[in-house]
């Protein structure tokens, strides 16, 4: 038997030595990788008692954000109050209110504003008033709501505050809308 032959032979013979060797390396190195994540993660669980972090960390249920800020001669914190969201369409109690727009034309201007969203409304009627053009009265704190609804009421809508004494029909509501007179 010559000397390459025996070479041969032994690759046949499940010899294969340098890709049973990669293999092996490979297997080991991944091997290896899983035991320093699962030491890893439980060094964490044991060491970190979970009470260091962001000194604040505020969400959108945080009534209010605090911030401090660490100096040489101490530390100085400011709590300030987290501004609520506006609220939505369907969140805003309205009624409207004809006050001098040709008759109908309040419980018109209800309808195409509960398409718009504004559902939560009280039944359309009149204000003993005459007063040109379209208006959005609000509560007080309501001044984006007021923005809001003004747009979806439609162009040359003005906004204004709530009225004292207040309108017919909005004990219960959060803004009122005047139809009146077009030019």
């Amino acid at each position: 038997m010559s000397q390459q032959g025996g070479r041969e032979g032994g690759r046949e013979n499940g010899g294969g030595g340098l890709a049973r060797s990669a293999g092996f390396v490979a297997a080991k190195g991944a091997g290896l990788i899983a035991i320093a994540i699962v030491v890893g993660v439980v060094l964490l669980q044991v060491v970190d008692d979970g009470t260091t972090g962001p000194v604040s960390s505020a969400t959108d249920d945080d009534p209010a954000v605090t911030t401090t800020t660490e100096g040489g001669a101490g530390s100085t914190t400011t709590t300030t109050a987290a501004e609520t969201p506006a609220r939505t369409p369907d969140q805003v109690r309205i009624v409207v209110l004809n006050t001098g727009a040709p008759a109908g034309a309040a419980g018109d201007l209800s309808g195409a504003l509960a398409t718009a969203g504004y559902v939560n409304q009280v039944d359309a009627s009149d204000w003993a008033i005459d007063r040109p053009g379209r208006t959005v009265f609000c509560k007080a704190g309501l001044e984006r709501e007021a923005t809001a609804l003004a747009i979806a009421v439609g162009e040359g809508t003005t906004s204004e505050p709530f009225p004292e004494p207040a309108p017919p029909s909005s004990d219960d509501v959060d803004c009122v809308v005047a139809v009146g007179a077009t030019a």
